[in-house]
């Protein structure tokens, strides 16, 4: 997207080399609606003094944005800069096969850790119910081990 202050400069001059009788509103009106357009559609470097001079001289007079869009279009794809090469990424680097000790290891770490995990869980039967939310006196007494003013007066105790 080119800066529009560009664009702008850029379109004042076509209008000062194609426009032969033109009132100064509307060539006000030409670069105000035609600048936006083109800073979307093209970049700084296809406002240059030759795109100026090679647009220009396909004018005979001030042109519609269709045709600046086509000629504009049509130059910039013929002298645009090409884009820069991007470098080849680095190979990547393959691990070698794993030898019968690394396998042994990974083996024996990975038995010894689902045994911890299993270890560690009680079966179903065994899990007592956990309640699943406070009573009113439990969250008071919460908020006030925490140090947090209870939003909630305790149970007989005044509002």
């Amino acid at each position: 997207m080119a800066d529009q202050l560009i664009v702008r400069r850029w379109l004042v001059s076509l209008g000062r080399l194609t426009a032969v009788k033109t009132t100064s509103d509307e060539a006000a009106e030409f670069v105000d609606t035609r600048t936006p357009m083109l800073a979307m559609r093209f970049s700084d470097g296809a406002f240059t003094a030759t795109s100026l001079e090679a647009v220009a001289a396909q004018c005979k007079y001030l042109p519609t944005y269709g045709e600046l869009a086509e000629m504009l279009s049509r130059w910039w794809r013929t002298n645009r800069p090409m884009p820069t090469a991007i470098a080849a990424p680095e190979p990547i680097r393959q691990r070698a096969e794993p030898t019968p000790e690394e396998r042994a290891h990974v083996a024996r770490v990975a038995a010894e850790t689902i045994a911890a995990l299993r270890s560690s869980v009680q079966p179903v039967e065994d899990r007592r119910p956990v309640a699943r939310h406070m009573t009113n006196e439990q969250l008071v007494r919460a908020y006030q081990e925490a140090g947090v003013r209870s939003p909630r007066p305790a149970a007989g105790a005044a509002p």
